[in-house]
């Protein structure tokens, strides 16, 4: 695909954009680039030229989005998604930075396009110059963003004494805004108001760098130095630097302060003192090597198929967690059917689970009861499983790294999938079973109780009846995880569950399967044979405004991983991700935020869903 990635916001946000550009580019795409920015110009030189970029802009007037098959924006500004047709562009929400790096987050977008490989390093062009650092000198920039100068320790001037007295030539870096009122600069070697490839050929001669959380410091992570990063009131995990050898100090937090420059009460980075930074500083001088080199992949042809290939496969990439396992299993027992079943403090629903299983009328049947870290007794009730029940204990990575390390351990010829909430009635496998002799898959329609007690068959239409299983499963997901049954030897074509995937990782693994099967291989049983509790503090009951921005990034996943140069196959993507908009605005309305409501509105109306669009847009604005 031809690409457009946004980069936006300040120096180090941009810098932390750099690996995804290289990941897209490794997974066969052409990438261009928009820095996003009001230093953008001063930006430019940085990237421009570098080998995995075609064009670099630095104003939306450069270019026409109609030019690219799909938008890509990292962290911050995200204006691509306002210039790409709804579902055409991937992005990364704050929330997707809320527990991992940005550089992290970034990389996420590729991954979602099959990338399995490492962060790539970050990338910054160094100018080409003839000034020589000498031997061992340490850079260090004591300034930060002049908006948030509480990220700034007051303690430099000491700490370069203190690398002066220790023989260290000590060049001081930064703009205007970063001099200190003393003037203390001045009795070290000071460069201020480095043009930024200038900079980063120092970085790339330092023995050692030295800063706050700044955009000078991801610099100095794609010049590959090592050294000592301090926190204060920034956020070590989301600002952390792409880099193995630099080494992040964070001031400690006390009860009621938070990692936020702007809140009512930052933690202080002066809490940091001179004999903590400067024990960090020796540590780092003890083994100043640099950063190694990354084992990336070697780039790969894009097509549609390759790309859904590399996708599969980054699936199967995931790293196995750490268990333990309890089985009671008679002996030379060979299971037909194993049936994994993940919980998380949910003791009484998953003896329940686990009950229905037993209870089933073919006999030849293992469970895999997957125990995501739960805090409940469900350790104690399963400490002495029934018969044919194998427990098996995690650490907490959610249900579908809990589905993935049963999917791992099943020995059956069959494989079947239960929910902990939910139960079958006796004669499911056997029905399915003998309706799948000549398939490869089979599901069940199932009985919804909603939480009146009322209970509702579903779905009404049937996947596939026109033999269409993948489109009907991508226009809505109407199974249920808890109905499926498929063959073993399936899990080398579909992969495992994508357990970065908070929610609707069911609907991606229900794509994945229906393009292995295709129609003729799947059975539909038209009976209910499923019962769905519905669960009060589920994700997608309580936060439903997230969980549909959570569906909707996987909507436009799905799209950038089918997308090719048909037209009508990229209107019925553009209309899929409208009525998810239409969703999102009813969403947003009843959670009283109107202005993303008015939002979602419009966006739906750009996908072209006029007349439903512009009345959840008046309802928004005159609620």
């Amino acid at each position: 695909m031809r690409l457009l990635v946004e980069i936006s916001q300040g120096l180090g946000n941009c810098v932390q954009g750099t690996p995804l550009l290289r990941a897209l580019w490794l997974m066969g795409h052409e990438v261009d680039l928009f820095i996003n920015s009001p230093l953008a110009e001063k930006l430019k030189p940085l990237w421009e030229g570098w080998d995995v970029l075609g064009r670099v802009f630095t104003d939306p007037s450069q270019f026409a989005v109609r030019d690219y098959d799909f938008g890509v924006s990292a962290y911050g500004r995200r204006q691509l998604v306002r210039m790409f047709a709804p579902g055409q562009c991937l992005k990364v929400e704050k929330r997707h930075a809320q527990r991992q790096s940005e550089t992290e987050a970034n990389v996420e977008l590729a991954r979602w396009l099959g990338y399995s490989g490492p962060p790539p390093p970050s990338f910054a062009r160094a100018a080409d110059t003839a000034t020589r650092l000498p031997a061992g000198a340490v850079l260090l920039h004591a300034g930060c963003d002049p908006a948030n100068r509480a990220k700034r320790w007051p303690h430099w001037p000491e700490l370069a004494a203190r690398l002066n007295a220790a023989g260290r030539h000590v060049v001081v870096v930064g703009t205007e805004a970063d001099r200190s009122g003393s003037g203390w600069e001045q009795k070290h070697d000071a460069r201020f108001n480095l043009p930024l490839p200038a900079l980063v050929a120092l970085l790339q001669q330092a023995a050692l760098y030295l800063g706050n959380d700044s955009g000078v410091g991801h610099l100095a992570a794609a010049a590959g130095v090592p050294g000592v990063l301090l926190f204060g009131p920034s956020n070590p995990v989301k600002n952390a630097p792409n880099s193995g050898v630099l080494r992040v100090l964070a001031a400690p937090a006390e009860v009621g302060e938070e990692r936020d420059a702007q809140a009512a009460k930052p933690v202080p980075i002066e809490r940091l003192t001179v004999e903590q930074v400067w024990a960090a500083v020796q540590e780092v001088l003890a083994n100043p090597a640099r950063d190694a080199a990354r084992d990336l992949p070697p780039r790969v042809q894009d097509s549609v198929e390759a790309r859904w290939q590399h996708y599969v496969r980054s699936t199967h990439a995931q790293v196995p967690a750490a268990c333990t396992e309890i089985a009671n299993l008679p002996p030379g027992f060979a299971p037909r059917v194993s049936v994994v079943i993940p919980a998380f403090n949910r003791a009484a629903n998953a003896q329940r689970a686990v009950q229905s299983v037993l209870a089933q009328t073919v006999a030849d049947v293992e469970v895999l009861l997957v125990d995501d870290g739960s805090t409940d007794d469900t350790a104690e009730r399963f400490a002495a499983p029934p018969q044919r029940v194998r427990y098996i204990r995690k650490p907490n990575g959610g249900a579908s790294s809990a589905r993935n390390e049963g999917l791992r351990r099943a020995k059956g010829e069959w494989i079947a999938l239960l929910d902990s909430d939910d139960e079958w009635a006796p004669d499911k496998l056997q029905k399915q079973l003998e309706a799948a002799t000549q398939c490869v898959a089979a599901a069940c329609r199932h009985v919804h109780i909603n939480a009146d007690g009322s209970r509702e068959i579903k779905p009404e239409d049937l996947p596939g009846r026109d033999q269409h299983l993948f489109r009907d499963l991508y226009e809505k997901l109407s199974l249920k995880t808890s109905s499926l049954l498929f063959r073993h030897h399936l899990l080398e074509k579909i992969g495992l569950f994508h357990e970065r995937f908070p929610i609707s990782n069911d609907w991606d693994f229900f794509l994945r399967l229906a393009k292995a099967v295709n129609n003729s291989g799947f059975a539909m049983v038209p009976e209910a044979l499923v019962t769905v509790h519905r669960s009060t503090d589920s994700i997608s009951r309580s936060r439903r405004a997230r969980a549909l921005e959570e569906a909707f990034s996987r909507i436009c996943m799905v799209n950038a991983l089918l997308h090719n140069s048909d037209a009508a196959t990229t209107a019925r993507h553009i209309a899929r991700a409208g009525r998810k908009h239409l969703e999102l605005s009813r969403a947003c309305r009843k959670e009283g935020d109107r202005q993303a409501a008015a939002r979602h509105a419009r966006d739906a109306m750009r996908a072209g869903l006029l007349g439903k669009g512009l009345w959840l847009w008046l309802r928004a604005k005159l609620a």
